[in-house]
């Protein structure tokens, strides 16, 4: 930790797994009103960092959760948060993607017995490169509804841009 950073409490220095009772912050002073800048409408490099079998919030349907994180360029860094559902209204949507991911990104993973909980387990995908190409929506509900958000809109290989029918 940085020795000039000091968040107080018993003993500073020390992580906070090793000291997460004696922490503590002065949070009157954070901007709770914070926004994060949407990307622009394109294609991006980027690699997959995370891979989780979760279900679903709002509706309990199982989902694949994926985290991807842009490489390159001046929104390097940027996380880019995915998700497959697997039933429900909105698999009609993710599961095209999510097609594409393992078709484009994980050609060996077998469709035909495809299990998405072994897969996001076994992190096969994780550090995989891929390319992006994100468009800009607005979200019609929810805690965000109103709120601009970056949307995945097609998933290919690292190399592909040519060859993308969405152009």
């Amino acid at each position: 930790m940085n020795e000039n950073f000091d968040l107080g409490g018993s003993n500073s220095a020390q992580e906070p797994e090793q000291d997460a009772e004696g922490m503590v912050f002065n949070l009157s002073g954070v901007n709770d009103d914070v926004s994060f800048e949407v990307l622009p409408k394109g294609t991006y490099d980027a690699v997959i960092e995370e891979l989780e079998y979760t279900l679903s919030q709002s509706s309990g349907a199982p989902m694949v959760h994926a985290v991807y994180s842009i490489v390159g360029g001046e929104f390097e860094g940027r996380k880019i948060h995915d998700y497959y559902l697997m039933t429900g209204k909105g698999a009609e949507f993710s599961l095209p993607r999510l097609k594409q991911l393992l078709t484009r990104v994980c050609p060996e993973v077998s469709l035909d017995n495809f299990n998405p909980k072994t897969f996001a387990e076994s992190g096969v995908a994780i550090n995989r490169m891929c390319q992006l190409k994100l468009v800009v929506q607005t979200q019609k509900k929810g805690d965000y509804k109103g709120e601009k958000r970056n949307g995945v809109r097609e998933i290919m290989s690292s190399a592909s841009v040519a060859s993308s029918f969405l152009g």
